[in-house]
């Protein structure tokens, strides 16, 4: 699947189930209350298999690591992973169906054994979707030009010219708070999506 078909499907996500618009996406709203998942927090989740959540094979609820559940600093972390649980459950659900897999060591069989190149497709779209997911891109962009007409402000064309990607990097933690996601997750997004640098 090619990224804009997997942005797409997450636009059509955040619509039907998000339809309030507002930042930060409430993720885990949108699991519990309008798909009816179960969040279980497990503990010695991210110990034992080194996850802070996955996706049940039945597709009735996300498994969480519990110290991480409980922990506030972790909340744009989660948020992300439930984004990307998310992404298996609207992506993959035949891989889901076609294995049996019951507790976090079949699991982590499951991932250990599934041919390299496959997983990290697998992996890769989940990520793709939860960014797109928690990021919309009207939203990004409308950032983008906030920080740009900053940047011309504070006559710093020259600096944005010379080393595009320092700029990313320093504006990113502030452009990722309404969003509920890391600095990462923006930078991943903006670059992803053609943003940057801006044309100013």
């Amino acid at each position: 699947m090619i990224k804009k078909d997997l942005w797409s499907i997450a636009d059509d996500v955040r619509k039907t189930y998000w339809a309030e618009g507002t930042l930060p996406i409430n993720i885990e709203k949108i699991v519990e209350f309008r798909l009816d998942l179960l969040i279980k927090p497990k503990h010695g989740l991210l110990s034992s298999i080194d996850m802070d959540a996955y996706l049940e094979m039945d597709l009735t609820a996300i498994v969480v690591d519990y110290d991480s559940y409980m922990n506030e600093k972790n909340a744009n972390r989660l948020r992300f992973s439930f984004a990307h649980e998310l992404g298996h459950f609207f992506l993959h659900k035949e891989v889901f169906a076609a294995f049996d897999l019951v507790d976090p060591a079949a699991w982590k069989y499951f991932i250990l054994n599934v041919p390299e190149n496959e997983y990290s497709n697998f992996e890769w779209q989940a990520n793709e979707f939860a960014g797109r997911l928690l990021v919309p891109h009207s939203n990004l962009v409308d950032a983008i030009t906030q920080a740009s007409n900053i940047i011309k402000e504070k006559n710093l064309i020259d600096y944005l010219e010379n080393d595009p990607d320092a700029v990313l990097s320093s504006i990113s933690p502030m452009i990722c708070k309404p969003f509920g996601v890391s600095a990462d997750v923006i930078k991943r997004r903006v670059e992803r999506e053609g943003l940057w640098p801006p044309e100013l």
